[in-house]
């Protein structure tokens, strides 16, 4: 099966994800793939994984719309919970686990959606 990518929406939310992501290396996050516009016509920008982020960036803190996923560590279930329902966006949300019952008992307690 062939998989489509389609660009960002427009010039101003392409520099936005751009900003987001220098912003978020400037911080000391690792880049672990993508980081940049693709080479092509369009506002195309590369899927992007960031490591090493937290509260406090950008990338975390607001809304950006672009195919960049920040990975951000925890020690604890409870603190993620905190910290993930501790924003004013929640557009949506997922846990990912390998114990699914568990996965799915969190996922009822995280505030997304609708």
């Amino acid at each position: 099966a062939e998989t489509m990518y389609g660009p960002l929406n427009n010039k101003m939310q392409f520099d936005k994800v751009s900003e987001f992501v220098e912003d978020a290396r400037k911080s000391g996050a690792k880049i672990e793939t993508g980081g940049k516009a693709m080479d092509r016509d369009g506002y195309f920008y590369e899927p992007t994984i960031i490591s090493g982020v937290k509260e406090g960036v950008r990338i975390v803190d607001e809304e950006q719309f672009g195919p960049v996923l920040p990975v951000i560590a925890y020690d604890d279930v409870e603190d993620a919970l905190e910290r993930t329902n501790n924003t004013k966006f929640g557009l949506g949300g997922s846990v990912w686990s390998s114990d699914i019952e568990a996965a799915n008992k969190l996922a009822a307690r995280v505030e997304s959606g609708t």
